[in-house]
């Protein structure tokens, strides 16, 4: 009932280029007094900031040189408004599109609010606005489904009948800071609700059986189309460096909270050879090991048809798999803490363990074991040795995954007959998340090559 009842999104043709114009000073100081009011205090301060922003919807003078502005106002003085008055002026005056990028969903609800201002009727403003979050907030609609029929069991099977109850109803599926009650995650354990989301790049796009009607595509799809886009630094990063998970076509962007964008960059950019990223390569891999239930699938598994038709394709996922087991499972907290690690990267993060415990001082917490950490000088020689058996674990599964990727960009430029256009979206959404994949087991080489 739940899936007969969501309704399906609509393509819609992209927005042309914006006009070339320049925006008046004056036009921006009036727009500015009717967003702030009747008998409003005329605050200069504001007037100026919003003369100021005005400069960056200004024509490109030359090739890969925007116009930039940074600009810094005290608090209480307005700035929401200052650059909302110009933004909206020169979307009237250009139909183009602005995003606004913050730090914080918190301030992302403000600036919804804000914007009501601009688009005072309640279905003008929805059309017209959009609020953009990563794809880990959104209800994933085949995850939901498989929870529905028997992928969660006792308590959690209760929380995903009142989550299909949710999503029936809400306005655009977002489980973290939209329309979901904030009490029902806190009833369950955590992982009950991430496991509603997609968190793991898992997603088949097309592929999927309720692509039509999912929220995380239906969200891309209205930023597509709408004015003023509200996202989050975290996203912005994210469509920097995976243009394939969407984004709107703005050409001016305004980062608020602008002291906080270099700390979202390295979240995206950096790499961390972590435990529990290890795990998280390790399932992608290999899929569920001993008890484990879902809908989750091993390469093999997703790429059975592939398998069976490329000799070549079937061996690089046979030597991934078989290069995976080096990876860390399930327990390696436990058996980091006890000394006996599985495979090359949990011996890798013992010796790391040891010299850390060996050279740091926590002044805050004393001998708690939080917050640790020591330069990277000097290594103790079995971390030299562990970092390079770590290596070579690592290289043995990336060689197989990049002619893994090979295979499947010839698959696609030379599509066989049994390539529908469900089998390709599979291919593709492979395609996907195996380049991500590879990137991330490149840095981790390079992190390993410093030790």
């Amino acid at each position: 009932w739940l899936f007969a009842r969501l309704p399906e999104w609509e393509e819609a043709p992209p927005r042309p280029q914006p006009r070339q114009v320049t925006v008046n000073p004056d036009d921006v100081r009036a727009r500015l007094d009717r967003l702030t009011g009747d008998g409003a205090e005329r605050r200069s301060g504001q007037q100026d900031y919003a003369r100021a922003a005005a400069a960056i919807f200004a024509p490109r003078e030359r090739k890969d040189m925007p116009q930039m502005l940074v600009a810094e106002a005290g608090t209480g003085i307005g700035k929401t408004l200052g650059y909302l008055a110009p933004a909206k002026q020169w979307i009237d005056q250009s139909a183009g599109a602005v995003c606004i990028s913050t730090f914080t969903k918190a301030l992302q609800r403000q600036l919804a609010r804000e914007t009501e201002k601009l688009y005072p009727d309640a279905a003008t403003h929805r059309e017209k606005v959009v609020v953009r979050k990563g794809r880990e907030n959104y209800r994933c609609l085949l995850n939901l489904e498989d929870a529905l029929q028997g992928g969660f069991s006792g308590r959690a099977a209760i929380l995903a009948q009142l989550v299909a109850r949710w999503a029936a109803y809400t306005r655009d599926g977002d489980m973290v800071g939209g329309d979901l009650p904030g009490w029902l995650p806190a009833l369950f354990r955590r992982n009950g609700t991430t496991a509603l989301t997609d968190r793991r790049g898992e997603c088949i796009y097309a592929g999927c059986p309720h692509f039509r009607k999912c929220f995380i595509e239906r969200s891309a799809r209205a930023a597509g189309q709408a004015d003023i886009v509200i996202a989050n630094h975290a996203l912005t990063m994210v469509q920097a460096a995976r243009p394939r998970d969407g984004g709107a076509p703005a050409t001016r962007l305004i980062f608020d909270e602008g002291h906080h964008p270099w700390d979202a960059a390295d979240s995206m950019f950096a790499a961390a050879l972590t435990g529990q990223e290890a795990v998280e390569i390790r399932r992608w891999v290999l899929g569920p090991e001993g008890k484990s239930r879902g809908r989750r699938r091993g390469l093999a598994a997703r790429l059975a048809d592939v398998a069976s038709y490329d000799e070549a394709g079937d061996k690089a996922i046979q030597a991934a798999i078989q290069a995976a087991g080096e990876l860390p499972g399930e327990g390696w907290l436990g058996r980091i803490s006890e000394s006996e690690p599985w495979g090359a990267i949990e011996r890798l993060l013992v010796a790391v363990r040891a010299m850390t415990y060996a050279r740091s001082v926590d002044t805050r917490t004393g001998d708690s074991g939080y917050g640790l950490e020591t330069e990277l000088a000097d290594p103790d020689p079995e971390l030299v040795a562990a970092a390079a058996n770590a290596s070579d674990a690592i290289e043995a599964l990336l060689r197989p995954l990049m002619a893994l990727g090979k295979r499947l960009d010839a698959l696609v430029e030379d599509p066989p007959d049994w390539l529908d256009g469900q089998a390709r979206a599979r291919v593709d959404g492979a395609r996907n998340s195996l380049g991500t994949r590879i990137d991330t087991l490149g840095g981790w080489l390079s992190l390993l090559g410093r030790v």
